[in-house]
Order: C-alpha cells, then structure tokens, then sequence
C-alpha cells in the first residue's frame, strides 16, 4: 500500500542506507530533457542527515544534468527499491543545492556527512526532503545469491510483504546488506580506477571543464568547469536568462498570435455564413 511521510522514519532510513544503488530524478523548468541518473557506492556518498535532510557526494561524470537542473529551480528526486526479499519502493521529494569542490563549504560538509574524502568528487548534493512515499515493489525483480529451498509463501517464494518491520540502526543495515539481493550485487571498479587516476595526475578539472560546463538543454552547469574555461559567471548567467527566456516570450508571442489569427478566421467564416443564410 502507498504511505505518506512528512520526514524519513529511522526504519527507512537504516533500509535506504543498506540499498546498493538509488536513483535521482531532475528536469528544468522549461525544456525537453528529464534526467534520471543512478548512484551507486552508496555507503561511501550517500548520508541520511536528518529526518528531512540527505547528501551524497557526486563523483566527475561525463554530464552535469542534476547540477544545472538543482542550480535553474532546486527541484530532485530520490528513489530507492528493494532487489532483496522484502519489496518496496521509496521516493523522496526534494528541494536540493549544489556545493561545489571549491566551495568553503565542501569539506566541512563531507566532515558532517562522516564520509572520508572522495577522488574527482566534483560536488556535494544537499536535498532537503518535504515529502516521502513508500509503495510496494512487487513490480520490481528481486536478485537472488543463491538457490535456496523455500517456504511457501502466498506473495511468492521466499518473499515477505512490503508491510514487514525493517530493523533500525547499524545491526539492521548489516542485516538488510546481506539479504539475497543486496548481496548479489557488486560496485564496478572503473569508475573509482578512473576517479583515483585523475586525481593523481590532476587531470580531474580539465574533464569537468570539458563536459560540465552546461546540461544538453544549454543550462549553466558546474561553476568551477565555467571559470576553469574562462567563463565570467555573472555575465553568463544574465546571457542565459535574456536569451532562454528571451525564446520564451517569442514562443508565447509566436502562440498568441497563432491564436488571434485563428480566432479571426473563425469569426470572418461565421459572418459570412450568417450573411449567406440571413
């Protein structure tokens, strides 16, 4: 059954921190994309703050859909699902803020997150959560470690109800890690290799610079990619906004006027049949 929260029960707090992957959600305001992205490492990126605050660290990637996105209207969300025994479903709706490697706020941040500094990390994504849900996740496939017998069961073999109580604190996150399906799954070291070799070299920002510098409906992306190519930000930022919105009001104008001649021609056929037949 679907279940509203105003904030994050400790029970799905300790079962969101035993998932090995969640997703995040984010759109602009006006554009055609809508970003879904998954994260893994999530005992190494990932804190629950509070009852209405989460982080996680985001690691250089090849886009910066979620940044440009949080950075134009805040708006995220986090989903996480069993792939264990015990199905479920949880969103969590956000508003969210960016806070860049360069920023004074970064490694404190991480210090209060209680996570050990992070190769190539390009930033620290701050949600403030305003609503949760929790859903069954029947729908969802369960990943299995090994064949074991199993006990009848009327939601399927050794499966158990959306509705069962998950155990809080460390013993339940360690217990939920080993369930069938969160222990079938293994992180993929490529990521980190590359992550650590950029960090040696130092070639970690000249990536950023590359490929974050805007999201793929044109939004300003990361800040520190912009100044790194040469970007003054405040003139960038006023250019996107006359220009973006700039389009806006010639689509809207473009529409109004499409309307108005439509509206004129069904008038000018009206009176002319009422001038025929009258």
């Amino acid at each position: 059954m679907v279940a509203f929260f105003p904030s994050v029960p400790d029970n799905l707090r300790s079962w969101a921190l035993a998932q090995p992957v969640f997703f995040v959600a984010s759109a602009p305001t006006h554009g055609t994309h809508v970003n879904v992205s998954p994260k893994g490492y999530t005992n190494a990126n990932f804190a629950v703050l509070g009852p209405n605050q989460c982080a996680y660290v985001d690691r250089t990637g090849s886009g910066c859909e979620t940044i440009s996105h949080l950075y134009e209207n805040g708006r995220a969300t986090l989903m996480f699902c069993s792939f264990g025994s015990s199905p479920r479903i949880m969103r969590l709706f956000c508003r969210g803020r960016v806070i860049e490697w360069d920023s004074p706020e970064f490694e404190p941040f991480l210090r209060k997150m209680k996570l050990q500094k992070v190769d190539a990390a390009r930033a620290i994504i701050v949600l403030d959560i305003f609503q949760v849900q929790t859903s069954c996740g029947y729908g969802v496939p369960k990943v299995r470690r090994i064949v074991e017998s199993e006990a009848d069961s009327p939601h399927g073999p050794g499966e158990k109800t959306c509705d069962d109580d998950d155990d809080d604190g460390e013993d339940g996150i360690q217990r939920q890690r080993r369930d069938i399906g969160v222990a079938g799954f293994e992180e993929r070291p490529t990521l980190q290799f590359f992550n650590n070799k950029r960090e040696r070299e130092g070639t970690a920002h000249h990536y950023q610079a590359e490929m974050n510098t805007c999201s793929l409906d044109g939004l300003p992306g990361l800040r520190s990619a912009r100044r790194d190519v040469g970007e003054r930000l405040w003139l960038g930022d006023q250019w996107f906004s006359i220009s973006y919105l700039g389009l806006r009001d010639f689509e809207f104008t473009m529409d109004t006027c499409s309307f108005c001649l439509m509206d004129t021609i069904i008038e000018l056929v009206g009176a002319s049949e009422a001038k025929e037949f009258g």
